[in-house]
């Protein structure tokens, strides 16, 4: 038989799942790490952390289960969105990860804001230009660090960052890359038009591709630290939002889903984007790279 390991890198730490081919939980590991808020607004993880926490909870997977490593078909990912990590040209870190909930990026999510009209940018991306999202932090990197910016190679989000470290190979995949405000959402290829309005290089950004690819296989020095079979193959996978879309089985057209709890959202699956002539709801790409997920949300709701 067959199996494939999950691993679902949140905020507060990283759930790893081994399921068998037939969809059975065999095994799962959890493991806790911590986030750092240097001053109000100011929301960092390490993204070593993230990687110690994956080459364990494998370990833990494949220990606890007794599958061998070559019974693995396949290694995948949901992870936290909507990140900045900057990367040097091997992958190495070049400073803390700006995480989704760190809104320092304030004036130059302005500056975007001014750089074209909103309504325009909201029609490319399928979200507003606010200080949430990726480009705006790695704004804020080019105006306040511009030493790393220099030596930036890739911005990458934190699943994207552990898929490098399993394969040598910078990738994301659609429904991260839509979480970033500098990608086009049905052209689904980075806006030119947007990076060039604030001056940003489209090399930064990684090869986007549907969540179901195999970008690469795992090596031999993440073999030795993770328990795999080199050769293996890494599946991208989605960001965390678009996958809450799939374990709910909102899947086909029609479907929708609701999550209450401290704050809330609704969300669907369709053909198209939705688009709101208020531009009060966002649209994410679903995990099938041919559908959509439009979404509203409000932040007090069972709070």
């Amino acid at each position: 038989m067959n199996y494939i390991i999950a691993h679902d890198l949140g905020t507060s730490g990283n759930k790893a799942t081994l399921y068998d081919e037939r969809g059975v939980l065999v095994a799962s590991s959890t493991t806790a790490y911590g986030v750092s808020t240097l001053r109000p607004g100011y929301v960092e993880q390490d993204p070593d952390d993230w990687w110690s926490a994956v080459a364990s909870s494998t370990k833990d997977l494949l220990a606890s289960s007794k599958v061998p490593a070559s019974a693995i078909a396949c290694v995948t990912f949901s992870g936290q969105m909507m990140g900045c990590l900057a990367v040097d040209a091997e992958g190495a870190p070049l400073r803390p990860s700006i995480i989704w909930a760190d809104m320092r990026s304030g004036p130059q999510a302005r500056r975007l804001a001014e750089a074209m009209p909103p309504r325009d940018f909201y029609r490319i991306t399928g979200h507003r230009p606010v200080s949430s999202y990726s480009l705006t932090k790695l704004m804020w990197i080019r105006d306040n660090e511009p030493e790393v910016f220099a030596k930036t190679a890739k911005v990458l989000q934190a699943k994207d960052f552990i898929v490098h470290k399993l394969t040598g190979v910078f990738a994301t995949d659609y429904s991260d890359a839509s979480g970033t405000n500098a990608f086009d959402l049905e052209k689904k290829v980075w806006s030119r038009e947007i990076l060039e309005a604030v001056d940003m290089d489209e090399g930064l950004f990684p090869a986007a591709h549907p969540s179901s690819t195999i970008v690469g296989r795992v090596s031999s020095g993440a073999a030795a630290l993770t328990g795999l079979r080199a050769g293996t193959p890494v599946v991208i996978g989605g960001g965390d939002g678009s996958c809450a879309a799939v374990g709910a089985g909102v899947v086909r057209g029609g479907k929708a889903y609701n999550v209450l709890g401290s704050s809330s959202w609704i969300a669907l699956a369709t053909d198209h984007p939705v688009y709101d002539p208020e531009m009060r709801t966002f649209n994410w790409i679903h995990l099938d790279e041919k559908k959509y997920s439009p979404c509203g949300t409000m932040q007090s709701a069972g709070l």
